[in-house]
């Protein structure tokens, strides 16, 4: 009698445990769907009918809603820490609209810092539930995804009648699905399959098509990131050696080529980082950046406390200082770099954590040259936010 109580209890275990993993693996394809239409919303089509917001937004709320009424949350000390920082930042710049009578609340740095904070917490308060299997199918969809918009910004802008040499970029847009493309990159770079050995053939074709692309698209903050992650890979501890060792042959071979073929270095150099612009004006190179981060010390003059309003500012750092002032400012930055600072003591033998140090890297490099990164515009950092949230809530953390 006593052993065949023990055996039901075992069955009802079993089927237990069958049940909570087909819930976890409707809620894992909502996170990928998530992904997927975050990035299709990129696509040409719904960029230039103004369809991005309406399309990738209601996937991540309905997530949300998932989470709360089917999901046991976790919320982390860190995490309270995070949002009084934020609602620190409000109270502040509240204070500095009634002191100056600023136009503050329609920046589009709130909306990004807020965007962006709430995407981190749809990770942490499950991110305990992620395996590496779970993570791999999140990271594909967002692969697949970023190719199909790759593939259709290929046909309809590059395939037919492209001029390299052109001083106009062929796709307006560039910036944000160059970040994309990126980070596509970088996941495929790591993930590796072990019973579809056919599918790392496919990866590097997909990589290769990327890469030109990304060179098409003349993106040249990005492509200068993803130079100094591919050095930071080589010459950084903990990588996976094999990767290691690939990327330094592939960089040297690289390298050669373009140091033999005069033809080749000239279209690299001349019209893709330079992008047909005069050599000898640092000014023309960057796109008229330095003209714009010059301007700095006249507009932040006399406004250093409280910042003159809201603006677009080609430079995240000096974008939060101009806009918000320097305390304000210096804690929105604060947030925005946590992941890059943080990431950077990740494990760096888990495949998701070197994909998460590398993007974090890339995206903090381009913050530099855009008003919006790391946290924005619109989704086109979410990856980061997301992979943050979740690997952070994986590790050890005070939480309540």
């Amino acid at each position: 009698m006593k052993i065949e109580l023990e055996e039901v209890k075992k069955m009802t275990i079993e089927q237990f445990e069958i049940v909570n993993k087909k819930k976890n693996r409707g809620f894992i394809f909502l996170v990928a769907l998530a992904c997927f239409f975050s990035n299709i919303s990129q696509l040409p089509f719904f960029v230039s009918i103004g369809m991005t917001q309406k399309l990738n937004m209601p996937m991540w709320i309905i997530l949300l809603l998932y989470i709360f009424l089917k999901k046991k949350i976790r919320v982390f000390y860190s995490t309270f820490k995070i949002f009084f920082a934020i609602c620190s930042v409000f109270v502040l710049i509240l204070l500095s609209s009634i002191v100056t009578n600023n136009s503050y609340f329609n920046s589009s740095v709130l909306q990004s810092l807020i965007l962006s904070f709430f995407i981190y917490c749809l990770g942490t308060f499950v991110g305990d539930q992620f395996s590496d299997k779970d993570l791999k199918i999140v990271s594909m969809s967002y692969v697949i995804s970023a190719a199909t918009v790759a593939l259709s910004i290929y046909v309809e802008y590059f395939s037919v009648g492209f001029d390299i040499t052109s001083r106009q970029y062929a796709y307006a847009s560039k910036n944000s699905i160059s970040q994309i493309i990126f980070t596509a990159i970088v996941i495929l770079m790591f993930i590796h399959f072990d019973k579809f050995r056919i599918f790392n053939l496919l990866k590097i074709v997909v990589i290769i098509f990327e890469v030109i692309l990304l060179m098409f698209l003349k993106s040249r903050a990005t492509i200068v990131g993803f130079t100094i992650c591919l050095i930071y890979i080589i010459l950084g501890k903990q990588f996976n050696r094999k990767i290691k060792y690939l990327l330094t042959v592939v960089v040297l071979i690289g390298t050669l080529v373009l140091l033999m073929n005069e033809n080749l270095f000239d279209m690299f150099v001349g019209n893709i980082m330079f992008a047909g612009r005069n050599a000898s004006s640092l000014d023309s190179l960057t796109s008229g950046r330095v003209s714009i981060v010059s301007e700095f010390p006249a507009l932040i003059e006399g406004h250093w406390l409280t910042g003159i309003g809201s603006l677009y500012f080609e430079c995240f750092p000096l974008s939060c200082i101009l806009q918000f002032g320097i305390i304000t400012g210096s804690i929105i930055i604060g947030i925005a770099y946590l992941p890059i600072i943080k990431s950077l003591k990740f494990d760096r033998t888990n495949v998701y954590s070197s994909i998460l140090v590398i993007v974090c890297i890339g995206y903090g490099i381009n913050s530099i040259f855009e008003g919006l990164a790391p946290i924005g515009p619109g989704v086109k950092c979410y990856y980061m936010w997301l992979m943050y949230g979740i690997l952070f809530a994986r590790g050890i953390e005070k939480y309540v």
